[in-house]
């Protein structure tokens, strides 16, 4: 109880804001205003027929579902979370992200049977400098609202220049190998989710996704909190 009041008081002298609109939050609201969590621009592509995520892995064997939280625009709510959590390291930002995501996408991931949720890995040059790798903290999140365990199977074994300039060709071939599995037979016969915090192009999570169809799972699935498409 007296913690309860404490909190209530500092509130007062530091009163907690929407991290979108910047209103004060009151009791119950965590970082997000209750009329902002109700106007998130959410996709709903899982639920398309001409789901724009799959489009992008044509060709890929195993894939069998991709779902986006929100639609990424600028300036929109999508990308004032993330970049509280890319670039200000704001970690919890990207914790309750995964919760929200994984309530919003919940049935679909218990009726898929996954097995295991998969953070797309940073390389480790670029971890160090960041401090985290944020599709991990996506995850979990995702684990907590969840309770599917994480692997961190999939390691990235070089850097790679920005994608957004460069033609569909150009793109592809700079991330061939640009993923690895850490232990070949951890996945066999595996429903797995592999996870990241933006789309664009595609052609990243694409690489990672051509690598855990050849490693003996059973199906993979794979997600963005954001995406422009």
């Amino acid at each position: 109880m007296l913690k309860k009041y404490w909190n209530d008081f500092i509130s007062l002298i530091y009163p907690n804001t929407c991290y979108n609109c910047d209103v004060p939050l009151v009791d119950g609201e965590e970082k997000i205003c209750l009329r902002c969590y109700r106007d998130f621009p959410l996709t709903l592509h899982h639920l398309s027929e001409h789901n724009p995520l799959l489009l992008i892995t044509s060709g890929i064997p195993k894939v069998s579902g991709a779902f986006c939280y929100m639609k990424f625009n600028k300036q929109g709510v999508a990308q004032k979370l993330l970049h509280e959590l890319k670039y200000k390291g704001n970690t919890s930002i990207g914790f309750s992200l995964g919760q929200w995501f994984g309530r919003h996408i919940k049935n679909e991931l218990y009726d898929a049977g996954i097995d295991y949720i998969i953070p797309l890995p940073l390389h480790k040059h670029k971890e160090r400098i960041r401090g985290f790798n944020q599709s991990k903290i996506i995850a979990q999140g995702m684990n907590d609202a969840l309770g599917i365990s994480i692997s961190e199977v999939l390691t990235r074994t070089r850097k790679a220049s920005t994608q957004t300039k460069k033609g569909k060709v150009d793109r592809w071939q700079s991330v061939q190998s640009m993923y690895k599995l850490l232990d070949d037979n951890s996945l066999e016969g595996k429903n797995v989710f592999l996870v990241d915090d933006v789309i664009t192009t595609g052609a990243t999570i694409c690489a990672a996704l051509e690598v855990l169809a050849e490693s003996g799972v059973n199906k993979v699935y794979f997600g963005c909190i954001a995406s422009g498409k």
